[in-house]
């Protein structure tokens, strides 16, 4: 088989991604396109997702200044499970500052992402999915309604409006409903789920049904069994620090700041005893760099630090 050239990779993914724009394929068309995509060349996986990125980030673009996009309905396909599209990619799909993550041949995929890692997702309506650290979930869209299930993690999404066709994110027995908005949602392990509205008409809904709107810049929490709260205003760049690899801590415990880097890093932060984990401690740091966080705790509250390849321990100095 002849190995074709960069440009001829590039014309030839720029092909496709204008045939999807069309209309759904056919199923000899769906086989090529899978067959070319999986044909040994790993400059091929790429070069089509930059393609469909630069066509969806133009229909966002023209939605954004015109209104709703409307998209041809296409036929079911099985989803693809997301170790499988890992494999697949191998990481090929880096595109833009945060890199992009996203597989277009089917209407249903998963994504993931790895301790450190953020991916910028461009949906098919144009629509964007900006996903944190160790987050995982499936993009379900449909002719009724556009579905993200996250199973765990956090995303903020910046949806594009579409008249008759919701946009809802799942989490748990949670349901947030948005339409022209920007959002954020956070599922994390042992915490409460929380939605952080920053513009448009978002909507978080409970188990039992009961809906709470949210008002821009403004929070709410979600506990299991119980029924959604507003927690109040935020901080749309503290919320969002991450996206640039920041946490931002705002008069927050030892404990909570240890928990947060721990998302981020391998190399826990531990705090020596409980009333080294109770102290206090505001700012701004570098997500994946917990050794210089514990030096500028350390001098702020006058702690010592000890650092080996396990864990940074905080503790207070010696009398």
């Amino acid at each position: 088989m002849v190995r074709q050239t960069s440009q001829e990779v590039e014309r030839t993914a720029c092909l496709w991604a204008a045939r999807l724009d069309d209309g759904p394929l056919s199923e000899t068309d769906q086989a090529e396109l899978d067959a070319w995509l999986a044909g040994g060349d790993e400059r091929r996986l790429g070069a089509f997702a930059r393609a469909r990125a630069v066509a969806l980030h133009s229909r966002r673009a023209a939605a954004l200044a015109g209104g709703a996009v409307p998209l041809p309905p296409r036929p079911a396909r099985p989803m693809i499970h997301r170790r499988g599209l890992i494999a697949a990619s191998v990481g090929a799909l880096a595109v833009g500052g945060a890199g992009a993550y996203a597989f277009f041949a089917g209407r249903g995929y998963a994504f993931e992402t790895r301790m450190g890692e953020t991916r910028v997702v461009p949906l098919d309506d144009g629509s964007v999915m900006t996903v944190n650290t160790l987050s995982e979930g499936d993009v379900r869209y449909g002719r009724r309604a556009r579905e993200v299930v996250l199973e765990t993690g956090e995303a903020l999404f910046n949806v594009v409006a579409e008249t008759g066709r919701p946009f809802i994110v799942r989490a748990g027995e949670a349901a947030v409903i948005a339409n022209g908005a920007s959002f954020l949602v956070r599922r994390l392990e042992r915490a409460p789920l929380q939605v952080v509205s920053f513009s448009g008409h978002v909507e978080l809904n409970g188990p039992t049904g009961e809906g709470l709107i949210l008002a821009p810049n403004t929070r709410a929490a979600l506990a299991e069994g119980e029924r959604p709260v507003r927690v109040g205003a935020v901080d749309a760049d503290r919320e969002l620090a991450w996206r640039h690899g920041r946490i931002q801590l705002e008069d927050e415990t030892l404990a909570r700041a240890a928990r947060e880097f721990a998302r981020y890093n391998p190399t826990r932060i531990t705090p020596a005893d409980p009333a080294v984990a109770a102290l206090r401690i505001t700012g701004l740091f570098v997500a994946n760099d917990p050794v210089s966080f514990a030096h500028a705790a350390a001098g702020s509250l006058d702690l010592k630090v000890d650092v080996n390849a396990r864990e940074i321990r905080l503790s207070r100095r010696s009398v």
